[in-house]
């Protein structure tokens, strides 16, 4: 395609990705946001609301971030909507210091996240819900990006965290450290079905002002699932490429499997109604003090849409 346009993305993963972000990574290491015609420029920041904010403030056009930062600036009246998601969960492990066994042991533990309102924080406290513990029986602090949450559980200072499953594999695989999972990917997605995830999100004004660009990176972003679902290969090599954490190769292929047998890749942008239903009921039944907003408030549909007519629907959980 020719004629390329040029947006600016603010990447909330930080300066690297993980296996929660990789579909963000392929659009751009396999060229799915290129062959659509779109130059994209990575600004890396720390969390979906840094990147949520960044889009606000002017300095980007659209972000990637978790979905309960656009969902909470939406609700205190930010002109802000997802535009696809580019997951349909999280690829995450519980990992706890040795001497918690059980999640009955959870209570009165400190729990790092990357920030409050972050998609850390959004997850754990899904899980603590789910586990019936009070969100007051945890310690929580805001501790930053997984490295810093993994150098806090390696030194003993912080009880339990939720980290990248990618990370959470190497972490057990270590004898150098007693770290351990009391709760693994699937146990997590058993405990919380619906579970928070990336999106791409914009202003409204930009979504009006720039629709071309919308679907081009709606298209790269669905192309870009498709080729981390149907082939191991391309999440292997982009897996090598982008992640920094290595892990033994059966490894890759059980986190790959594990993803695409639990639906985890949106390979169809994930827009359901069913599943936005429930993620904005459990977003409102963490933040009962915000003003609730309506489906077509929050998403702008028609760039999903637009994109299954022009690739096709794939079989896949998020079918609608």
């Amino acid at each position: 395609m020719t004629n390329n346009l040029p947006i600016r993305l603010a990447a909330g993963s930080g300066p690297t990705f993980g296996v929660d972000d990789l579909a963000c990574a392929t659009a751009s290491h396999l060229g799915c946001w290129e062959e659509e015609g779109l130059d994209v420029t990575w600004t890396p920041v720390h969390g979906g609301v840094a990147a949520m904010q960044s889009v606000l403030n002017g300095e980007t056009d659209a972000s990637y971030g978790g979905l309960g930062p656009v969902l909470k600036f939406r609700a205190e009246g930010e002109p802000v909507r997802i535009i696809v998601s580019m997951a349909r969960a999280l690829a995450q492990n519980l990992i706890v210091q040795p001497a918690i066994t059980s999640p009955e042991q959870l209570r009165g533990k400190s729990w790092a996240i990357d920030g409050f309102g972050a998609l850390s924080h959004h997850m754990a406290r899904l899980v603590v819900r789910a586990l019936n513990i009070g969100e007051d029986e945890i310690d929580w602090q805001a501790v930053g990006p997984p490295p810093e949450r993994i150098a806090r559980l390696l030194a003993g200072s912080i009880d339990v965290s939720l980290i990248r499953v990618e990370e959470a594999t190497a972490l057990d695989s270590d004898a150098n450290n007693k770290l351990h999972t009391l709760l693994g990917f699937a146990e997590l997605k058993d405990l919380v079905p619906v579970q928070p995830h990336g999106v791409l999100a914009t202003t409204e004004a930009y979504e009006q002002a720039h629709p071309e660009q919308m679907l081009r990176l709606t298209k790269g972003m669905i192309r870009a699932s498709r080729a981390l679902n149907d082939d191991f290969e391309n999440f292997r090599k982009v897996y090598d490429h982008h992640v920094t954490v290595k892990v033994d190769d059966e490894k890759v292929h059980d986190i790959w499997q594990k993803e695409r047998d639990s639906g985890g890749f949106a390979v169809n942008g994930e827009l359901t109604n069913g599943h936005w239903k429930s993620q904005m009921e459990l977003f409102y039944e963490l933040h009962s003090e915000l003003p609730e907003i309506s489906r077509g408030d929050l998403i702008a549909e028609n760039f999903v849409a637009q994109a299954l007519e022009d690739l096709g629907v794939q079989p896949g959980q998020d079918v609608a």
